[in-house]
């Protein structure tokens, strides 16, 4: 049996990653009690497991960080390159999660069960119409892992889907179109799903425009950045679209003068979609795999630098 790897743990987590990672005989975890805790912490580990950065947890014997998260925007890759510490992502893990998300935000605006839901509230017993998701179109915006398996799904369910990429490529849709047509899409489609990344690229890819064009519903389980939160905001309220399923906002935690929390029309989640009970098991093979190659003992998987 090879050593164990030591690995820091941010002090932040999701539940139950000490519980699975404990599971595994080649780890051990040193969880410090508070973020300023960290830095000394990896003087005598040189791994961490975080979601999020601070410059402090740049000392000297740093070797290994191992992103919890899918995208890596908020490390300094720069930096981290030339420090020689190697950066590995969770991609992949959280697709499961984030993509029953996104369909449940679908479903839940097309049948519009947000205002079912408000008004159970004041007890009030209203019947009306809704939509049915097969009869719809819909276009997935980002179709990496989580967007193509969330354009999978769709489509084993009978909706008429069209994936849209930087390339407008792809191995396993049908049809792909490169990100340059989006406004004709908006145009084309019932309903837009966003599962971009956060980078200078996607920044308010999805405009007044194509909101206007659009006229049906977004559903964002991707980056907040990606949508023109103001523009949505005014295409909700003068009922240029039928509604919105966010589980990101531009500003995290949304603050309370939002005029999103009050639309009847709007479904709001606290950037939880990759949440789930079996989300931590999934996690913590992942990092245990990387744990032996930082042992020396494979290959790395989900390396950035």
């Amino acid at each position: 049996m090879e050593n164990a790897a030591t690995l820091v743990l941010h002090p932040v987590h999701g539940s139950g990653l000490i519980e699975s990672l404990g599971e595994y005989a080649h780890v051990s975890l040193v969880s410090p009690a508070d973020t300023s805790d960290v830095g000394p912490s990896l003087r005598r580990s040189g791994a961490l497991v975080t979601f999020a950065w601070d410059d402090d947890f740049l000392v000297p014997e740093l070797r290994w960080v191992q992103a919890i998260s899918a995208g890596f925007e908020q490390f300094p890759s720069e930096k981290l390159e030339q420090a020689g510490v190697i950066l590995t992502t969770a991609r992949g893990v959280h697709t499961p999660s984030v993509t029953e998300h996104a369909l449940a935000l679908i479903w839940a605006l097309v049948r519009r069960l947000g205002p079912a839901i408000r008004r159970m509230g004041s007890r009030e017993w209203k019947p009306e119409m809704s939509t049915e998701l097969r009869q719809l179109k819909v276009a997935v915006l980002g179709v990496g892992s989580i967007g193509s398996e969330i354009a999978s799904l769709l489509q084993a369910l009978g909706v008429d889907v069209v994936g849209v990429n930087t390339s407008g490529k792809h191995q396993k849709l049908s049809r792909v179109v490169a990100q340059s047509e989006l406004l004709s899409i908006c145009r084309e489609v019932d309903v837009i799903v966003c599962a971009l990344p956060d980078d200078p690229d996607t920044r308010h890819v999805i405009d007044r425009a194509h909101l206007e064009a659009l006229g049906g519903w977004v559903v964002n389980v991707g980056r907040g950045s990606t949508i023109d939160e103001s523009a949505l905001v005014r295409a909700l309220e003068s009922g240029v679209i039928r509604g919105a399923g966010l589980d990101v906002t531009e500003a995290e935690p949304l603050p309370e003068e939002s005029a999103l929390w009050e639309m009847e029309n709007v479904i709001i989640t606290p950037h939880t979609a990759w949440a789930t009970d079996h989300l931590a098991s999934r996690l913590a093979e992942l990092i245990a795999h990387n744990a032996r190659a930082f042992l020396g003992y494979g290959d790395w998987e989900n390396r950035v630098i």
